[in-house]
């Protein structure tokens, strides 16, 4: 900033006093008070061209503007004539036509774009902006082009060198408040412009006077970042019936909302519909994203702008700006600024001024990835040739259809990996066949299967306990055809227990089976007590072969929390993983929720919205791919570490030896634990990506050597955090937490699809 700092609020040049005996003399003392000071004499030049314009057909020599200038000038004193005016700032005396004249001849070569009689009126007329980063090319533009005669400018800010990326202005200018720089480029472009300076920014005390004072804005523009000033300016604005243009620069959108016209039409478009007025002041931060997600309809924005939406306050400090965007923006604003100020242009809406869609490449050379697997679909007739191939066993004890159905909803109860529900359940022979569908279980993390078979061993596990709740017994045979073969259980039943039948422990679960649920809201972060640990230990079965890891110490848990975040986040934006998640896992709407009966709806309740705001944006695989490369998604890491900070516990389950005889049985287990949680007042939710991932990183399948290098890193973390050595291999990872938030159920295929009688 300057030595002298009453300079850094003059704004406006001082208009010098112009009779005979005080202008010598002003310019005078002038130049003694101000060192350095300069004398610019633009009078003659601009008199001369003023001749010009008054004779377009003619071509005037410059002897002949000279004898012209002679003439007109006579015995009067050239020193009288026009304006002075000295800018403080700068240090020059400046001499220039009077304001009609200089009006007439800046604004010549409008003509006849805009019209001499238009370009009178737009003299009447006011125009305020806030914010004046894009601001700034906004007012520069509407003051080269003159569309009004008085501007009010608001804005708090200071000029930054990282400002300077966008807006045009000297290093000299750093340090000043952005309302005086602009104002002052627009005085040296054109003194006789009125200019307001609000240099506090826009509050809740000064709105009515920057819109209504000295009479009322033709037109206010918005270009400011907060958004409680966004709603209150515009609430104001339709109050007094004053027209609102904002532009982001992001693929050139453009907001008009002509409350002149209109002062009954919604603000933003009606985007903001249902929400309440209170809800626009005080606005909590974690509210605020929500309300910026509604106004700017991120998946209409471009993929780089998306992109960084959601680096904001993780990667980079603000959103980012284009010189280029910004002086378009600055254009267009001018443009339709003018065309509403002179009732050529009467509509509201958001446009867009796209370039890259304007100007693109002809023809995308991108060959789409094949993300479904070429596997058959479930042919009951082959499955019952299956069964029927099998050894015959007499029956001890049929259950009747209804019972079986009955015992297939309760199996069908368990959870799944995306809700895929990778089971087939064929009644032939007296006995129960369970089969392995895999055309519904080909996702990104079912990595060598382990996603389905614990899925189908949680099944089985709650066939066992709903059989024992109605008095039957059952014995299997697990993988009668070997680990190769679809077929995973066959299972008799018997009336009576003996040393063929399943002995089963905690029959009272099978009360759970139809309550359990995923919950992945936040939990309260009470520790889980040292009891209630053995409790869940006991719960295990073939101990020798299936192991629990339960994390209480907290600071292990934000290490869980970091490491599993990375993994989400690597699942995310890897474009396998994207798809499956974003598009075969998640239920967006009620809509979609209703018109499928497998995935996962959408859970509002239990999500924040600013994670809901991140997941929307990054649901477009471009916007994932453009994080990818620039090393972005924190947002997601930091979502996951704050859900494992506020668990309870966490918990790793894990087997001895890699088989999918073992993988079964650690589904069994698996949904033997998730009962006894929802018994013990818990709710349960899978943390699956470090599990799949690092499976994933032996064979390296879809993962790139960036991917793999950091998988690699984090799971050395995760095993000696978990103490996992040899081995023993992590199967299910999964926190436990105390909420009282109720999500949307998951829904189950019918059972004509999944049974067959």
């Amino acid at each position: 900033m300057y030595q002298i700092e009453e300079l850094d609020k003059i704004f406006l040049p001082v208009a010098l006093n112009k009779t005979s005996d005080s202008i010598s003399s002003e310019i005078g003392l002038l130049k003694g008070e101000y060192p350095g000071v300069s004398v610019i004499d633009l009078f003659s030049s601009q008199k001369k061209e003023l001749f010009k314009i008054q004779h377009p057909r003619s071509r005037f020599s410059e002897e002949e503007l000279q004898t012209m200038y002679n003439n007109w000038l006579g015995d009067k004193d050239p020193l009288l004539q026009g304006t002075w005016f000295f800018y403080p700032w700068n240090n020059k005396i400046i001499h220039l036509l009077e304001r009609e004249e200089f009006v007439r001849l800046r604004t010549s070569r409008n003509h006849y774009k805009i019209s001499p009689e238009e370009q009178t009126e737009l003299s009447e007329k006011k125009i305020g902006i806030i914010g004046l980063s894009v601001g700034h090319a906004v007012a520069v533009s509407i003051a080269t082009e003159r569309i009004c005669s008085k501007l009010k400018l608001a804005d708090f800010d200071t000029v930054e060198l990282s400002n300077l990326n966008r807006l045009k202005t000297g290093l000299h200018n750093i340090g000043l408040n952005k309302c005086i720089v602009t104002a002052r480029e627009i005085s040296e472009i054109d003194p006789f412009i009125e200019i307001e300076c609000f240099t506090d920014g826009i509050t809740a005390q000064n709105l009515p006077g920057f819109l209504l004072d000295g009479g009322k804005l033709d037109i206010l523009i918005d270009e400011c970042d907060d958004v409680e000033i966004k709603l209150a300016s515009r609430q104001f604005a339709r109050e007094n019936n004053i027209p609102v243009v904002m532009e982001t620069s992001d693929r050139g959108m453009l907001d008009v909302e002509r409350f002149d016209l209109d002062p009954t039409r919604p603000i933003f478009h009606g985007l903001l519909k249902g929400i309440p007025d209170e809800k626009f002041r005080n606005i909590l931060p974690q509210e605020r994203l929500g309300l910026v997600m509604k106004i700017v309809e991120p998946n209409k924005g471009s993929v780089r702008g998306r992109a960084s939406l959601l680096e904001v306050g993780q990667s980079i400090s603000t959103w980012p700006q284009l010189a280029s965007a910004v002086t378009l923006g600055g254009g267009v604003v001018t443009d339709v600024c003018r065309r509403i100020l002179l009732n050529q242009f009467t509509d509201s809406g958001r446009y867009y001024v796209d370039l890259e869609e304007l100007i693109s490449n002809r023809q995308i050379s991108e060959k789409p990835l094949i993300f479904r697997k070429s596997i058959l679909p479930f042919y009951p007739e082959i499955a019952i040739r299956i069964c029927d191939s099998l050894p015959q066993k007499v029956a001890n004890s049929i259950p009747s259809s209804q019972q079986i159905e009955q015992l297939v909803e309760a199996a069908s109860a368990a959870p799944s990996y995306g809700n895929d529900q990778p089971w087939k359940w064929v009644f032939r022979n007296g006995r129960l066949h369970l089969f392995h569908d895999p055309s519904r279980s080909f996702a990104f993390a079912n990595v060598d299967n382990l996603s389905a078979y614990l899925s189908l061993g949680a099944a089985y596990e709650n066939l066992t306990l709903k059989s024992k709740e109605m008095g039957l017994n059952v014995s299997a045979d697990i993988f009668p055809l070997g680990s190769d073969s679809e077929l995973v259980a066959v299972v008799s039943f018997h009336s009576s227990a003996s040393k063929l039948t399943e002995p089963v422990s905690f029959q009272e679960l099978a009360e759970f089976i139809h309550t359990r649920s995923t919950n992945r809201a936040f939990g309260d972060a009470q520790p889980t007590s040292e009891q209630e640990v053995h409790n869940l230990q006991l719960t295990l079965q073939d101990q020798d072969m299936v192991g629990l890891s339960i994390i209480t110490d907290r600071e292990q848990l934000v290490q869980i929390g970091s490491l599993a975040g990375e993994c989400d986040l690597i699942s995310i934006l890897n474009e396998h993983g994207h798809y499956d998640f974003f598009e075969r896992n998640i239920r967006w709407t009620p809509t979609d929720y209703s018109a499928t009966y497998d995935g996962v709806p959408l859970q509002p309740a239990t999500t924040p919205p600013a994670i809901l705001a991140t997941l929307s944006v990054l649901r477009d695989q471009k916007v994932a791919a453009a994080l990818r490369k620039v090393g972005g998604g924190n947002a997601v890491v930091q979502a996951t570490m704050q859900s494992l900070m506020t668990a309870s516990c966490a918990g790793v389950l894990w087997v001895q030896k890699e088989t999918v005889e073992n993988y079964f049985l650690a589904g069994r287990n698996m949904q033997k634990l998730w009962l006894r949680s929802t018994q013990m007042g818990y709710t349960l939710q899978p943390v699956f990506s470090p599990v799949s991932l690092f499976l994933r990183l032996e064979s390296g399948t879809d993962l790139d050597h960036h991917e793999k290098e950091k998988l690699t890193n984090l799971r050395e973390i995760f095993r000696s955090i978990t103490k996992l050595e040899g081995d023993k291999r992590e199967v299910f990872l999964f926190k436990l937490s105390r909420t009282e938030k109720q999500v949307i159920p998951t829904k189950r295929l019918p059972l004509s699809e999944i049974l067959f009688l």
